[in-house]
C-alpha cells in the first residue's frame, strides 16, 4: 500500500510508536462528518487560544476529464491500483503551519510497502497491519490538508480505520471500506516490462474561485 492512520488518544506520540514496534521509518465538502466521525470528537474543538478545529473531512481524490485532480468526500475507496486517500481539515488561525498525527489500521497485512519503507516519519507495526505517520504541513486558505496516501496491488479488501490528530489532540476518526483485493493495473509502455511503482507524496493545491474565495479542485 502507498497509504496515510489510526490514533489512540495521544499523551505521548512516543508511546503510540513504541506500540506500533520496529521503526522503519499519505471539491465535495459535505457539512458534516455524520458516520466517519468518532462520537468521542466533538467539532469545532479549540486546541489552544489560536487554534480551533472546525471541520474535518476524509475522502479521495478524482481525475476528470481535463486531467485536474478533485477532492470526493468518501466512505469508500476505489479498489484501483494508485488511487490516492486523505483528509482535509478547516481550523481557525493565525498559525503559518501545523504539526499533525495520523495512525491508519488496516484490515490485514500489507505486503509491500514500497517507498513508505524509508520514510523517517513513518513506523510500520511489526505485523504489518498499521502505521503510524507525523508531520508538518501549511495552513492555506484556513485548510490544512495532506494526501500521502494510495492503494497498490494486493492492499487487502475490507474496513480500514484512520484517526487524525492537530498539535497533539484526537480530532476525527474517519472509517472507510476498500471493497476488494487491490489488483496491479496493467500498464503499457513502449518497449514493454513494467514502469516500477512508488508511493509518492501527491501534490494537491487550492485553486482559485470566482470572488478570490479558495476551492479545491
Amino acid at each position: 500500500m502507498h497509504l496515510t492512520a489510526r490514533l489512540l488518544p495521544l499523551i505521548a506520540l512516543g508511546t503510540l510508536l513504541a506500540a506500533c514496534g520496529e521503526r522503519h521509518w499519505s471539491v465535495h465538502r459535505a457539512g458534516r462528518l455524520g458516520g466517519h466521525r468518532d462520537a468521542g470528537t466533538h467539532l469545532p474543538l479549540r486546541i489552544a487560544s489560536d487554534l480551533v478545529v472546525k471541520r474535518a473531512e476524509f475522502g479521495v481524490l478524482e481525475t476528470g476529464p481535463d486531467g485536474e485532480e478533485r477532492f470526493a468526500a468518501a466512505d469508500e475507496v476505489p479498489a484501483e491500483d494508485g488511487q490516492v486517500f486523505g483528509w482535509v481539515v478547516e481550523v481557525e488561525t493565525n498559525r503559518s503551519s501545523l504539526r499533525w498525527q495520523e495512525h491508519l489500521r488496516f484490515p490485514g497485512p500489507v505486503s509491500d510497502w514500497g517507498d513508505v519503507e524509508s520514510d523517517p516519519d513513518i513506523v510500520l507495526s511489526r505485523d504489518g497491519r498499521s502505521a503510524l505517520a507525523k508531520g508538518e504541513e501549511l495552513v492555506e486558505g484556513g485548510e490544512l490538508s495532506r494526501f500521502y496516501w494510495s492503494l497498490a496491488s494486493g492492499d487487502p479488501a475490507g474496513a480500514y480505520e484512520l484517526d487524525l490528530a492537530i498539535e497533539g489532540r484526537p480530532v476525527a476518526h474517519f472509517s472507510f471500506r476498500v471493497p476488494e483485493t487491490v489488483r496491479e493495473k496493467a500498464i503499457l509502455v513502449k518497449h514493454g516490462g513494467r514502469a516500477p511503482r512508488a508511493r509518492r507524496p501527491v501534490q494537491f493545491m487550492p485553486v482559485a474561485a470566482g470572488g478570490g474565495a479558495k476551492t479545491w479542485k
